[in-house]
């Protein structure tokens, strides 16, 4: 495994990390999805970049860049329409007490 590769997925997990941290850390739900969602779409980046140049030019590498795409459009839509419908249906705008 080359030295890229290792420090494209060390930093991928480590940023998870720090991601669910941040997400226990937060005192509201707004910032809480938006912590995760900016972590998640980073990270996921890292890992599979890093997994991508591990196997090289494959179809293995085709369908782990597919996946990327797919997760970036999901997990966009999902953080989205959670946000919607907690500011739809709450009436402290956020704050968790």
């Amino acid at each position: 495994m080359s030295i890229v590769t290792s420090v494209l997925l060390i930093v991928g997990v480590i940023t998870a990390l720090i991601g669910t941290m941040g997400c226990f850390r937060f005192d509201n739900f707004l910032a809480r999805t938006h912590a995760v969602s900016i972590v998640d779409t980073f990270s996921t980046l890292l890992i599979i970049l890093g997994l991508v140049l591990h196997y090289g030019l494959s179809l293995l590498s085709l369908k782990l860049l597919l996946i990327l795409v797919f997760l970036y459009i999901t997990g966009s839509t999902a953080i989205h329409a959670l946000t919607q419908a907690f500011l739809k249906h709450s009436e402290n705008k956020g704050e968790i007490k």
